[in-house]
Formats: structure tokens, sequence, C-alpha cells
């Protein structure tokens, strides 16, 4: 028997299978066609330009499945599952995917990815896409907020985790599933949702694996509730839900508060870097030092950077290893823009991380958890880089906004630069243009096959 009362899953799950693009505001529309933009740069970029976007690039030609997804970067086209698997590794590979400070978690990476894999086979048009989209990121940012940053703080990786829910609610709403459909489908994606940040100690790339799992696991789930599997209708707040499971306190009521009105989705932000965002702060509070004062690498005496929890325990990483470490650590992103005054694509590749000068200019720096700083997190999520050099010069810079937050947006055209910078060594500038014009005319298109078509190498 059916309780009266619709629960915190039922009621995301009612508002994913309700949402319609022609009654959405015109700024989260917006959103969703900037998210598509930005996330098909980077798994493009990552699709050739990294080994995760090779190794699953080889792991797609083994297969023989039938051919209804394009793999990007590459001729195949696989099952929408392989497709998006595949796609999201690409997508998370060189840290170039959007986020949320308050969920703590990339979610491009695997709802545009899997929206596209299963919307191409399901024949739907550009509409129907950024219905999946918004979707997709509401639901799932709802989630993250709410258990986030203790979730994180546990050692898991929110955007294999939270994410199985958001492509879960997108790829339902590309199946055309009831509400009660989209629940069971949820409450199977809890069963499917996995990610531990161990990757963050040796470097390695398993990472990228996270959101092409969660990419993948929201067609399965949607796919299965659809043929009849069913999962549990309180897989987020029940006795031995989602929330209890994985994170010490959840806010549940932040889960439906304002739904509908108060959008989560316009909270992302985009990055104008290619590293982890926490660098991002260091990157600019450092440029900023540099502003008030030359500081010749040869000079420096110390570095000392004071910010929150998260930072230290994700980006604290002296010792980095790999291109992935060195995308996550922020000795390194300070280190390159003191001696090179560039944190780009090249600055990250296995030649640039070895660099002895950049190395022994990272040993200086010092992180520090500042408690100050800790009390206003998740906004801002502030960072302060602290630099001293031999003859007693000094300079100090805080960051609350990182460039690319809604607070200090990009704009399309910043959105516009970025793809043409990421993606200049893999498609054609001609190419470029128009694959980012029909990215921001989506809605008009009766079929989203022709713009996948273009990813397409």
């Amino acid at each position: 028997m059916r309780r009266s009362m619709a629960g915190l899953t039922e009621k995301l799950a009612a508002f994913s299978a309700s949402l319609a693009c022609d009654r959405l505001p015109e700024k989260v529309v917006s959103q969703a066609q900037r998210c598509l933009l930005d996330t098909t740069g980077a798994l493009l970029a990552g699709s050739r330009l990294s080994r995760s976007g090779q190794s699953g690039r080889k792991f797609a030609e083994r297969l023989g499945e039938k051919e209804e997804a394009v793999v990007a970067g590459s001729s195949l086209r696989r099952a929408p599952m392989t497709a998006a698997f595949v796609n999201g590794m690409a997508a998370h590979a060189l840290e170039l995917d959007d986020g949320s400070k308050y969920a703590t978690y990339h979610p491009g990476a695997s709802i545009i990815p899997a929206c596209l894999a299963l919307g191409e086979a399901e024949g739907i048009s550009g509409k129907k896409l950024l219905e999946a989209i918004t979707a997709g990121y509401e639901v799932s940012l709802r989630i993250g907020t709410a258990i986030n940053p203790g979730h994180y703080l546990r050692g898991f990786h929110p955007t294999g985790t939270i994410a199985s829910f958001g492509t879960t609610a997108a790829a339902a709403k590309i199946l055309g599933l009831s509400p009660d459909l989209t629940v069971q489908a949820l409450g199977i994606a809890g069963s499917l949702a996995s990610g531990i940040n161990q990757y963050e100690i040796d470097g390695s790339i398993s990472k990228h694996v996270h959101p092409g799992n969660a990419a993948r696991n929201g067609i399965l789930a949607a796919m299965l509730a659809r043929d009849g599997m069913t999962g549990p209708a309180e897989i987020l707040e029940g006795k031995l839900g989602f929330f209890h499971c994985f994170a010490d306190s959840a806010d549940t009521a932040l889960v439906d508060r304002d739904l509908g009105k108060d959008w989560h989705f316009l909270r992302i932000y985009f990055k104008p870097y290619c590293s982890c965002r926490y660098v991002h702060y260091a990157i600019e509070a450092t440029q900023k030092d540099l502003e008030q004062h030359p500081f010749p690498p040869e000079g420096i005496e110390s570095i000392v950077v004071r910010t929150h929890r998260n930072a230290k325990q994700g980006s604290d990483i002296p010792d980095y290893r790999s291109p992935l470490h060195a995308r996550l650590s922020i000795q390194y992103g300070i280190a390159s823009i003191l001696v090179r005054g560039k944190a780009g694509i090249r600055e990250y590749e296995e030649e640039a991380i070895a660099d002895p000068e950049v190395r022994r200019v990272s040993d200086m720096v010092r992180i520090e958890v500042d408690e100050e700083i800790q009390k206003l997190y998740p906004n801002p999520r502030s960072m302060i880089v602290e630099i001293r050099d031999k003859k007693g010069n000094s300079a100090s810079a805080r960051i609350d906004h990182a460039k690319g937050d809604a607070e200090n947006p990009m704009s399309d055209e910043e959105l516009f630069e970025k793809f043409r910078d990421v993606t200049g060594g893999v498609i054609s500038p001609e190419k470029a243009e128009e694959i980012m014009a029909a990215a921001m005319a989506i809605h008009t298109r009766g079929e989203i096959a022709s713009f996948t078509e273009m990813l397409h190498i």
C-alpha cells in the first residue's frame, strides 16, 4: 500500500518526468546549451589528447555491438551504454569539465555523454535533449548538495556516486518513463552508484572511469526500470538508503526545497583552466601576487596557501607523479605560473611535469586549513596565497570566486574561446565553429543525430 505523502525520491521523479522545455525559464535553457557546448569541447579534447580517451576508444573497438551512438573522436558507433561510458571518460580526462562547489561534483562529464548517446539512439529532438540535461543536473545537484562536503571528505568521488542519479533522471526523461518508473530507475541507480578517491594518492587515472560508469549506469537503470526491474522507492531517504550509507549527515530538506523555482543548475561553474577547480583559485591568487611584485622563481623563499578542508584533502599533492596528479595539485599549479607564467594543456604533459625548476618551486608550497575560511564554505570557497622572497618582499592575494563561478561568470564568448583553444589540436577551426553554433541552437533541431555526427573524427 502506497504512502499518502510523497517521499524525496518520488518528488524528484515527478519533477523530472513533468519537466518541459517550453516551460523552462530562459536562463535555464541557456545554461543547458552552455553546458552542452562546454562538455562537448571537453570530451572532444579528451578523446584524442588523453590516455583515458585513447584507452576508451580501444575498449570500444573490441566490442561487436549495434552501431547506434557516436564514440567521439573516432569513426566508431556503439551501443548507447558503451558510447556514454567512453565519452564520459573522455569528458573528464583533462579536468576541463563543469562543476558545482555545493555538490562537490562534475555533472557534465556524465550527464551530457549519457544524453547524447541515448538521445541519438532514441531519435530525440534538441528540445528533449535540453529537458534531459536540465533534469539530470537539477536532480543530482540537489542530492549532492544535501550530503556534501561530508560525502566527499569520507573519500567518495561524487562524480561517480551522485552522478548516477543525474544520468538516471536524464535517461528516464529520454525514454519517457512515468514518475513511478522514474522512481524505480532512481532506486536501481542507488545500487550502482560508486567511486572512491584513492586515485588522489598515486595519480592513477581510474578517476576518469567514474563519470563514464555513471553515464552507463543511468542508461542501464532507466532501461531496466522500463523493462520491469524494481528499485526501492526511498533510495535516498530510506532507513538503509543512500544518505544513510554514504554520509554522516544529510540536509534532506534541501532536496525538494523550492524545486522548479530555485534552480541549482544556474550555480554551475565553468573552468578556464585544465586542472582541479581548487587549483584555479591558487592560480588566480598567484597571478594577483605577481601583479604586486615580479617574484623571480630563483628569489622566492616561501609560499603559503590558506584555504578550506576540501582543497587541503583533494589538492595538497606535493609529490605529483602523473599528469592527472599534477592537474589535482595546488603546488604544481602555483609553480607552473611562477616559472612559466601559464598553466594550460601543454603545461600538464609528461615532459612538462618533469621540469626540475617547477618541482623545486612546488616544493616550497605549504598548504594550511584556515578556520575562518572553513566557516564560509562552500560559498565562497576561498583561498589565500602568500609569497615571500629572500629580500623581504611579500605579497598576499585572496580569491573568493574564481573565474567561471556563477558570481564571476564566463561569458558565452569566453566559453567559445575555450572551446576553440581546447579543440585546436583535434578538429579544424571550421568544424569548431560549426559545432559551437549547433550546440547553442540545439533547441531548433528535430533530431540530435546530426549534432552527434559532428563529433566523429
